[in-house]
């Protein structure tokens, strides 16, 4: 019974959940790259990867659930996001979430509304977001991908 009225309150274990897709491999080198970042920053902190459209949609919520903050990332496809994670954010906003934080990144080619769709989404499911959301252009090259790591430590430091 303990445990049940743990889980049903504010549950976070000192975790990060990253669950992204990607189409040509850009969001992909963001998610590891943020990863890198908050891990630099805080070696304690356990950091989950998931690849939204590899990975069982169960296994991903459990984490989501045991995380303090969930970072979502996907390269904008047609003025929107990959199917993938908007389906995960939809499943999140039906659990109602509380007191956890969020952020959002991926990759884009012209006008990049995959930030503002995900970050809309975070908020509308109860999340609290931590920083605008990065986004890079093509796929990362070597600022790319330091804006990335530059990202992950920007976040680890508001998680502490």
């Amino acid at each position: 019974i303990r445990k049940y009225a743990e889980w049903a309150g504010n549950y976070q274990e000192n975790q990060v959940t990253i669950i992204y897709d990607t189409m040509w491999n850009g969001t992909r080198i963001m998610a590891e790259n943020i990863a890198r970042g908050i891990r630099e920053v805080d070696d304690s902190v356990t950091v989950k990867l998931y690849n939204a459209a590899m990975s069982d949609k169960n296994d991903i919520i459990t984490e989501v659930f045991r995380s303090k903050a969930v970072l979502v990332g996907s390269p904008t496809i047609n003025k929107g996001i990959l199917f993938s994670i908007a389906g995960i954010l939809e499943v999140m906003k039906g659990l109602g979430f509380r007191n956890k934080k969020a952020a959002s990144f991926g990759c884009y080619g012209w006008q990049g509304e995959s930030i503002r769709i995900m970050d809309d989404m975070l908020v509308e499911a109860g999340f609290e977001l931590m920083a605008e959301g990065l986004k890079v252009n093509w796929n990362p090259d070597e600022a790319g991908i330091q804006a990335s790591v530059d990202f992950g430590r920007q976040l680890a430091e508001k998680m502490q």
